[in-house]
């Protein structure tokens, strides 16, 4: 009897384990059709996606999956980099001509170097030898617990957009070279012209400074978009010198002007500095010029510029109004859309730009 005893309860217990082993894999199964779910899901994901993508498991840094856009673009087969220090099979190179090596790819700066993100233009070399320039952006995926456990990257393809680039600078180039013959083919024509009598002594040495500095602030724009320039370096392309020699003292924010408004500035602080070192603040030892700039708060911004002379000879207004009048007032009201106002205290000079101002693109802007 106890033996028919424990042979039930052995049985029993087996088939209790049997349940459970049976139970345990129909929930891994279940785990295994879930996980298999999720990758395909998360490669339909990635197919979808209209850039290239490539992940690499962390901390070792294998290659584990990428999208169909990464052989399309790259012109070869999905490299699988055992780790981060195998990257460099992937052929590409910087601006410079050096090769791009293993530990420089955003992949690897992510995985091996810690940063949260990374980004990088190389000019990738395609299965044929080919070549053509692309974006690298990279960002760690992390657990729910904040850990990194793989790293990815978007391969983006910019060859079309460099090549513009470099078509605009090659044409803006151009234009510069053109405009400075034009500056000198004028000034060659207001030099032969000038050469006869009766012509006011000095005047063509002023033409030709006056040409020059257009000149100047015109090769101040030219850069990769030639749309703005900030304040500062307009004051500081005029007044460098002084600023330097602490004469002149330059303040205010960071702000950029269209290339309109930069040349009439240009043009104005060039008049009211010859004015200044002729007859005002800098004619004298001990002189001085305060330049200062500012954006109104609140409702709609106003710029506001203000040159303030001290320490020289008594502020006196002109008995006639000539052509640095007329660039310092008129003319950068009209092309500023704003006021200028100019008083004469026995202190120094004081002349006051008030204009409307809009926001221009950071990105425009190139010193």
């Amino acid at each position: 009897m106890d033996a028919d005893k424990d042979l039930a309860a052995e049985n029993a217990a087996l088939r209790d384990r049997l349940a459970d082993a049976i139970e345990a894999s129909a929930r891994n199964a279940r785990k295994a059709e879930d996980a298999a779910r999720r990758s395909s899901l998360l490669s339909a994901a990635l197919e979808m996606v209209p850039v290239g993508v490539v992940i690499a498991e962390a901390p070792s840094g294998e290659i584990i999956l990428g999208n169909s856009r990464v052989e399309a673009m790259l012109g070869h087969p999905m490299l699988k980099s055992e780790d981060v220090d195998s990257y460099g099979e992937w052929i590409s190179y910087h601006a410079d001509g050096r090769r791009v090596e293993s530990r420089e790819y955003p992949l690897a700066r992510i995985i091996g170097g810690g940063e949260d993100e990374a980004e990088l233009d190389v000019h990738y070399q395609r299965g044929d030898g080919s070549r053509f320039w692309m974006k690298i952006v990279g960002r760690p995926i992390r657990n729910d617990g904040g850990e990194m456990v793989a790293g990815a990257v978007a391969l983006v393809d910019i060859d079309k957009e460099r090549r513009l680039q470099r078509d605009q600078e090659i044409l803006i180039a151009e234009l510069d070279h053109r405009v400075k013959n034009a500056f000198t083919v004028v000034k060659s024509i207001v030099s032969q012209s000038l050469r006869k009598d009766g012509v006011m002594p000095g005047l063509r040495e002023t033409i030709d400074r006056r040409l020059d500095a257009y000149a100047k602030a015109h090769a101040g724009l030219v850069g990769k978009t030639w749309k703005t320039a900030t304040i500062a370096s307009i004051v500081r392309d005029i007044l460098g010198q002084q600023i330097d020699e602490g004469n002149v003292h330059a303040d205010g924010p960071d702000i950029t002007v269209p290339s309109k408004h930069a040349l009439a500035l240009s043009m104005a602080f060039y008049e009211l500095s010859t004015n200044a070192f002729k007859y005002g603040a800098l004619s004298a030892v001990g002189g001085s010029v305060d330049i200062s700039w500012s954006l109104s708060k609140g409702g709609e911004p106003m710029l506001s510029i203000k040159w303030m002379e001290r320490g020289g000879p008594p502020a006196v207004s002109p008995q006639s109004k000539g052509f640095g009048t007329f660039i310092t007032t008129r003319a950068v009201a009209m092309e500023t859309g704003g006021s200028v106002a100019i008083d004469y205290p026995a202190e120094g000079l004081i002349w006051t730009l008030e204009a409307p101002y809009a926001e221009t693109d950071a990105e425009e802007h190139d010193d």
